[in-house]
């Protein structure tokens, strides 16, 4: 049965990080489904699908806490009039028929970012963190939101330390990947030769480990991979880290990039050391372009690696992770090419049972039914 569904996003766009992306992936396939998708974004990327209409929403962006409370606020004045079957919310706000675990759990990312209970209550006391925090609280109230959808387990298991939130209600939907647009080198990189190419891409270094990641670098021993970085940070305290650590020349800060899946097909292992991500949707290309992975049990995506096949996963805790991670990075660059390719092989073959539609159909079956499961 279509459906007319209510999408909220902050940011619905190809070109902005993962969790925009993935929302214009959905969009576009409930669209191409048949079902009628209203988008309610402040920024929407006309080019996603000619049927969806984009209802738009001024923020205040006087500061973080004034445009995280606009945006739900006035998000929700638009939905009121616009009769959908059901509502699915893609960025912190409430009610909603479904809330998607699309940004990180503040609640848990907080204890990450500030580990002293001193330093943790004294932030609370920001306003932004209290917004957002305010927000969490009234989303995972069971009487604001009638299911929660997570993309990983480890999302879910975290829900359930830190909320009252029924259990049987969150139910755990992985992300999908454009299987075309995220695809192999002809020859799957068999032909690549010289030093093994690592690649990084993310928007927050410091909260997705690239400081950690040059320390490993520098620890290798035997073999001098390259680092590539790519992702809209500020690059200058991370240059300097890799020329104190005297691996420089290793390594190349590019900024943002147009052609992301490029980048992937030519590297040979992508590492993604992030100290926490619900599900970083760039593992997920990095795997659906036949690049191996290596991230972090703090990132929900993780739990689609198994390691030696598809890659590695670490341990995710900040303390003695550039070790963690150099071991494995040796270990890779002293696997005979032949091992490195069957790698490769079984990265695209897992990313294949992760598609857009699918995520789609189980989506729509969630908010049409109110049932469902892992």
């Amino acid at each position: 049965m279509d459906m007319r569904i209510a999408v909220i996003r902050q940011e619905c766009s190809f070109s902005k990080g993962g969790a925009e992306r993935y929302a214009a992936n959905l969009c576009g396939s409930l669209a191409r489904a048949g079902h009628e998708v209203v988008v309610v974004a402040e920024t929407f990327d006309p080019d996603i699908h000619p049927g969806i209409v984009h209802v738009p929403v001024k923020v205040n962006r006087a500061s973080s806490a004034s445009r995280t409370r606009s945006f739900h606020k006035r998000s929700q004045q638009a939905v009121a009039g616009l009769k959908a079957d059901a509502v699915l919310a893609l960025s912190r706000t409430f009610p909603a028929d479904a809330f998607r675990v699309s940004d990180p759990l503040h609640r848990y990312w907080m204890e990450i970012r500030y580990p002293g209970p001193v330093r943790r209550f004294i932030e609370r006391l920001n306003p932004r963190h209290r917004a957002i925090l305010a927000l969490e609280d009234g989303i995972f109230n069971p009487a604001n939101t009638r299911m929660v959808v997570t993309n990983s387990l480890l999302s879910k298991k975290l829900i359930g330390e830190r909320y009252s939130y029924p259990a049987e209600r969150i139910h755990v939907v992985y992300n999908g990947v454009d299987l075309e647009t995220f695809s192999p080198s002809p020859d799957l990189g068999e032909k690549a030769t010289g030093p093994i190419r690592l690649l990084f891409v993310g928007q927050d270094f410091r909260r997705k480990g690239l400081a950690p990641l040059l320390e490993a670098l520098a620890l290798v021993r035997g073999h001098t991979p390259s680092l590539r970085v790519i992702g809209r940070d500020d690059p200058a305290p991370y240059r300097a880290l890799a020329k104190s650590l005297g691996i420089a020349d290793r390594v190349s800060f590019e900024g943002p990039s147009g052609k992301i899946q490029e980048a992937y097909r030519h590297a040979d292992l992508f590492v993604f050391p992030t100290f926490y991500d619900p599900f970083a949707n760039v593992c997920l290309e990095a795997l659906a372009c036949g690049l191996p992975v290596l991230t972090t049990s703090t990132n929900g995506s993780s739990e689609l690696v198994v390691g030696d096949v598809e890659g590695y996963v670490v341990d995710g805790a900040e303390a003695g992770l550039a070790e963690r991670l150099a071991a494995k990075i040796n270990r890779f660059c002293g696997l005979p090419a032949q091992a490195r390719t069957a790698m490769r092989h079984a990265a695209r073959t897992k990313a294949q049972n992760f598609t857009i539609a699918a995520n789609a159909e189980t989506v729509v079956r969630l908010l049409s039914s109110g049932k469902g499961g892992e």
